[in-house]
């Protein structure tokens, strides 16, 4: 993946899966994405790789996934 800039080994806490959940419903939201389909899953193992490259904030997250197309897998390479 192209935005993977460092990957910590961070575990991601409540507070955290908190503020990766508002992003991803708030997106889903604004995208007409079916949270549970597949380009909703798309855009939360985007959400997670961003969050773990180091993009921690809201706003951060909402801007990144905005660059990020939901056609393509997260993760895959091909």
């Amino acid at each position: 993946m192209a935005f993977q800039y460092f990957d910590d080994d961070k575990s991601i806490g409540p507070a955290e899966l908190d503020l990766l959940q508002e992003v991803f419903l708030e997106l889903c939201r604004n995208a007409s994405v079916d949270p549970q389909g597949p380009e909703g899953m798309t855009l939360a193992q985007s959400l997670i790789s961003l969050f773990k490259s180091g993009f921690r904030s809201k706003q951060e997250l909402i801007y990144m996934s905005q660059e990020t197309p939901l056609s393509e897998p997260a993760g895959d390479d091909n």
